[in-house]
């Protein structure tokens, strides 16, 4: 897939081939591009999985968001009520009916070795679905 490609590709169904079950829960995330002072914007959280989360937002972020690009989250889940801070890719993005769009955000796997100053909640955020 290239840069500029959407996802899913017609005719498959991309959920298919997750890890990981996803939870019946909701919220709201505000997305930021890694090195960027402003948010992009902030959407609806519509599927979550241990490695990951999908965002549907009103507008249209296509012009902003690229695939490959690094992310930073901030969602707060209907519940818990503390927000998670993540740290991850998008590795689709796509439109959706009218001014809206959809983007899935794969998250950095933790890593129990990892020494740097990284400061994310994808460790926490993994475990909601391994509890």
């Amino acid at each position: 897939m290239t840069a500029n490609q959407t996802f899913p590709p017609s005719g498959n169904d991309f959920r298919d081939r997750r890890d990981f079950n996803r939870l019946d829960t909701r919220g709201m995330g505000l997305l930021r591009i890694q090195g960027e002072d402003q948010p992009v914007g902030s959407g609806r959280i519509v599927d979550i999985s241990a490695n990951g989360l999908s965002l549907l937002c009103d507008a249209n972020w296509n012009d902003r968001v690229e695939h490959g690009a690094r992310v930073e989250v901030v969602a707060r889940l209907d519940t818990p009520e503390e927000p998670f801070y993540l740290i991850g890719g998008v590795i689709w993005h796509r439109p959706v009916a009218g001014q809206s769009c959809q983007v899935g955000i794969e998250l950095i796997a933790p890593d129990r070795d990892d020494t740097t100053d990284r400061h994310d909640d994808n460790r926490d955020w993994r475990a909601l679905f391994l509890a």
